[in-house]
Order: C-alpha cells, then sequence, then structure tokens
C-alpha cells in the first residue's frame, strides 16, 4: 500500500529548490559566515564631522553592528589635507573590504574614482553628490555603485538670518576653498540667494587651512559687515582663526551648522547631522545585506532647526528678538573656542 505524503523523491528537489531560495536572499556575508569588512575613509576632526562619525556608530550598534564582533571597521583619515585623499582611497580598495564609506566631498571623490566598478560606496556629509560627479541624478542610477547621505544646506534661511540679525548688513564675507566642489556649488546658490535679499557676496578664496586667516582678514579690511561661513570642509576647520579675526574686527559670523554655533558662531538653521549619521549607518547595511547602492536613491533631509550663541550675540551687541528665541531648538549660553 502505497504511503501517504510527499516520497523522498519528491521531497528532494523541493528541498533543494527552498534552500536555493534563501542563498539567494541572503548577502554574501550571510552565506560564507564571514564578517563584512568596511573602510571609512574621513577628512579629519572637527565638531561636525565628529557628530556624523559618533551617530554612525551609534546607528551600526542600533542595527546590531558592533566593531569587532560582527563587523571590522578600517578607519582612514586625510587629517585635512586633501591631496592624501586618493592613496588614502586606494589603500582601502588594496585592503580588499567589502564596502566603503566616505565622508566630506573631496574624500568621496577621490573613493569613488578608486572604488567605482570594484566595491561599493556610501558617501555622508556630501552636499551635492550630482555636481561632484558622484551620481548622475538624486534618484541615482542602477548599476552607479554608489548612495550616500547629503547636507544639502538651507542657504534661503540662513541668508535671512543676516537680514534679521545684522539688518544693516549689505556685504557679506565668504571665505572658501575654490578647489572644493562644494564650496564652489555653495557659492553658485548663495550669490544669486543674497541677491535677491539687497545683498553682496564678497568670496576670499583659500588653498589650505594656513590661508584661512589670512582670508577673514582680507574680507574685513574690504569693509565688509559680516562672515558667512557655509559648507567648506577647508574653513570649518580653520573655524577658531575665523573667530579669531571676527571678533577682533566685531564681525557677527552666520555658520551653516550647530557645532559651530555652540563655538561661537553667531546663528545657524542647520540639518540635522546626527540623523545623516544614522542614516549612513542604515544605506550601509543594506548595501552590505545584498542591495545595489545605486538603486537607493540619495537621501537628503527636509526641514532645518535653529540654533543660536547669546555669548556671541553679547560680544556683537545684538539682541535676540522674541520671536527667534521662541523658534530656537537651542540656544547657547556660552561659547567652546578659545
Amino acid at each position: 500500500m502505497p504511503r501517504k505524503g510527499l516520497t523522498r523523491r519528491a521531497l528532494t528537489p523541493l528541498l533543494v529548490a527552498t534552500m536555493l531560495l534563501l542563498g539567494a536572499c541572503s548577502s554574501p556575508q550571510q552565506q560564507t559566515g564571514k564578517i563584512p569588512v568596511v573602510g571609512v575613509a574621513n577628512y579629519g576632526a572637527h565638531p561636525i564631522l565628529d557628530v556624523i562619525v559618533d551617530s554612525f556608530k551609534t546607528g551600526l550598534r542600533a542595527r546590531g553592528y558592533e566593531d569587532g564582533k560582527n563587523i571590522r571597521i578600517i578607519w582612514k583619515s586625510i587629517e585635512g589635507d586633501v591631496n592624501l585623499a586618493p592613496a588614502v582611497a586606494q589603500s582601502l580598495v588594496q585592503s580588499n573590504v567589502d564596502a566603503i564609506v566616505s565622508i566630506t566631498t573631496p574624500v568621496s571623490q577621490a573613493v569613488a574614482k578608486s572604488a567605482r566598478g570594484k566595491i561599493p560606496v556610501v558617501f555622508s556629509g556630501v552636499t551635492d553628490p550630482i555636481s561632484a560627479g558622484l551620481v548622475s541624478s538624486w534618484q541615482n542610477t542602477p548599476g552607479s555603485g554608489i548612495t550616500g547621505t547629503s547636507d544639502r544646506w538651507p542657504y534661503a534661511e540662513q541668508l535671512d538670518l543676516i537680514k534679521t540679525l545684522i539688518p544693516h548688513a549689505r556685504q557679506v564675507g565668504f571665505p572658501y576653498n575654490s578647489g572644493e566642489a562644494n564650496s564652489q556649488y555653495a557659492l553658485t546658490q548663495v550669490v544669486p540667494l543674497a541677491k535677491e535679499r539687497g545683498l553682496e557676496i564678497v568670496p576670499a578664496a583659500v588653498t589650505g587651512m594656513a590661508d584661512v586667516r589670512r582670508a577673514v582678514e582680507s574680507l574685513a579690511e574690504r569693509g565688509v559687515q559680516v562672515i558667512y561661513v557655509s559648507s567648506d570642509n577647508t574653513v570649518m576647520a580653520g573655524f577658531d582663526a575665523v573667530l579669531k579675526v571676527a571678533y577682533e574686527r566685531k564681525l557677527p559670523v552666520i555658520v551653516g551648522e550647530s557645532a559651530n554655533v555652540e563655538r561661537g558662531g553667531l546663528a545657524t538653521f542647520s540639518v540635522d547631522y546626527r540623523r545623516l549619521g544614522d542614516s549612513t549607518a542604515d544605506l550601509l547595511i543594506r548595501v552590505l545585506k545584498g542591495e545595489e547602492p545605486g538603486r537607493i536613491p540619495v537621501v537628503t533631509f527636509q526641514g532645518a532647526e535653529l540654533y543660536l550663541n547669546e555669548d556671541a550675540a553679547k560680544k556683537m551687541g545684538i539682541t535676540f528678538p522674541p520671536s527667534l528665541l521662541a523658534k530656537a531648538k537651542k540656544v547657547y549660553s556660552a561659547m567652546t573656542a578659545k
């Protein structure tokens, strides 16, 4: 009498098909039991990049990944010297990592050039990845091998702060590194926006941190009424020099992110860099699990938070309107810069 149910001969193809399906749904690391190795290339230490790195680490832990246990991270930095970026990128490619996370525009450009087509790339803190040549659109392109997070700044709101807090201002000093794609993009954005508000952007180019103080001094000598520090890694790395000259010359400093308000900038509308770092961790995990980076749109952030520094305002003889204070996410009462 035949047995009821499936025979061994009928069951075998079903088991094989199930195993193949499960294998297809898992990442290469899951299939081999291999711990993924990730390279992280950073620009260097300054407060806002530290926030990105810290929230990236926290984001990995929140998703069950801990460095040294079930993921290994190779940390590299160009220490603020963009000339080192190609070598740092190439060293990570030669380490045969499973993916590379690159922080800031110049570092991401070097990593993309070295790794494209070989290793998946997740960039972080890139103002405009299109003009930087990293992606062709915000929606991305299948097969590109790269995706990431953008800190595209709310330039209009930041310029509105100048009109509100320094109403007599007509000329806005703009120190920037002409060699950084993100800075070039920022300049193209702020010039027409400033003109709409009756402001003139007065640029002063730098090539390295050593030039920052000289650039700000030249802007003061040209008679600008306020300094505006945008998404420039070189100038932000030399921000202490910006503040020193600005306070000597009684020039308010409008910045682009909260960490530099805490250090002594007057005010900003800023994207949330903790969310940016966390989203970078999320993208990395998706890529490690097998998602094709080019099919993941670039992550941007809507809405900006207001940050103010009362100590900086007092030193400049500026009073924050109650309406502005009421809207602020945080009001710093002291400056951390020396």
